[in-house]
């Protein structure tokens, strides 16, 4: 890991090819004041490197006492300017000296865009064999990054891993973005997931949702997140079953239930589950079950006990959209006959993704907090 200005100048200078298809080789033109870029790279504290789900490269390090992360991202200014919102300006991209930038280019193994050899040799290998190639000139045609420091005051709880926060940072990412078809309150919903700070997020399921163009892709990839709490409702009653026989069990309900798992030999029936779910979700928030028909053409055919109903009306109504909803999710995930599956747009792939996404927010909040 070195700080050596010059190395860290020839390699980077070394991933652009001549005619020849050689390495170029010279020099960058130094800066104003060189030794305060050498004094801002020595006093960089450099931390961990890695890759994250949705596949880029990440660096921590601290800059001016500040935790800061370098993302192979290339956020916009519009990017910035919401995500500068939504972390309650406690992530702020910064500028950076020169130094720092060469050596975030070795430590990220940062390339150059498509570019013409020849264009290559009169602009950046004349210059750089003479007084040097400025480096401002070269930056545009090597791969974009995005440096961020997070303040103090952070949004998340302390201490948060720096790995959890690129993650939400990801989230951001306009490549995934320009790929999915998500609605904006989905990615919304998303990201207040990760800022619940939840404990064993699987954020792989998450980002293979926002990554795939086809919607019926993505909400199976997020009926994936709600399956690792299916064991939770089973757990919680047994749990409290055991207080109210006098039993003193101080144990996480999430750790409980993978004891009943491993012990007990518990297997989850999909359906049964699905439906325990929807009904203590339903008694916190009913009105996205009863919202479901008019929005989501396979609901359709349901008629929807009215808010005012008893609690077995709607119950009965709930365990109907379980149904469906079971079935639909086996309609992706398995082979079906075309007389078989249920016509569903676009549209009711995105209206039952938010329903999904918002179940999948109230379990993680209630049992899968890091601080529960």
């Amino acid at each position: 890991m070195t700080k050596d200005l010059r190395e860290l100048s020839r390699a980077l200078l070394e991933k652009f090819l001549d005619p020849n298809g050689k390495p170029i080789s010279g020099k960058f033109s130094p800066p104003s004041d060189i030794q305060k870029e050498r004094d801002s790279l020595t006093q960089l504290l450099a931390g961990d490197k890695w890759v994250s789900p949705s596949n880029v490269r990440v660096f921590d390090f601290l800059h001016d006492g500040l935790y800061c992360l370098a993302l192979t991202i290339p956020l916009s200014n519009e990017d910035l300017l919401e995500l500068k919102d939504q972390s309650e300006d406690t992530i702020q991209p910064i500028e950076i000296p020169g130094s720092i930038y060469l050596f975030l280019a070795s430590q990220l193994d940062l390339h150059p865009k498509k570019y013409d050899l020849q264009w290559a040799e009169q602009y950046i290998a004349g210059p750089a064999n003479e007084d040097g190639v400025d480096l401002e000139f070269v930056q545009p045609y090597i791969e974009e990054i995005t440096i961020l420091q997070l303040t103090d005051a952070s949004i998340f709880k302390n201490p948060t891993p720096g790995r959890y926060v690129a993650n939400y940072i990801c989230t951001f990412d306009p490549r995934l973005k320009g790929n999915n078809k998500l609605s904006p309150r989905s990615l919304e919903i998303i990201r207040e997931i990760f800022l619940q700070e939840k404990d064993r997020l699987i954020e792989e399921n998450l980002f293979k949702a926002m990554e795939t163009p086809l919607l019926k892709h993505a909400f199976l990839e997020i009926y994936r997140t709600l399956e690792f709490v299916f064991t939770l409702p089973r757990a919680n009653a047994l749990l409290e079953q055991l207080k109210l026989a006098g039993g003193k069990i101080d144990m996480k309900i999430l750790d409980f239930a993978r004891h009943c798992h491993k012990q007990l030999g518990w297997n989850r029936v999909e359906r049964d589950s699905i439906k325990k779910l929807f009904r203590e979700y339903s008694s916190v928030n009913y009105a996205s079950f009863f919202s479901l028909p008019p929005k989501c053409t396979p609901f359709a055919g349901l008629t929807a006990a009215l808010l005012t109903a008893s609690a077995d009306d709607q119950n009965a109504y709930v365990e109907k959209v379980a149904d469906k909803f079971y079935q639909l999710r086996n309609q992706v995930a398995h082979q079906f006959w075309p007389d078989e599956v249920l016509n569903c747009t676009d549209s009711d792939w995105q209206e039952l993704i938010e329903f999904t996404l918002g179940c999948v927010s109230y379990f993680y909040d209630q049992h899968l907090s890091k601080v529960a």
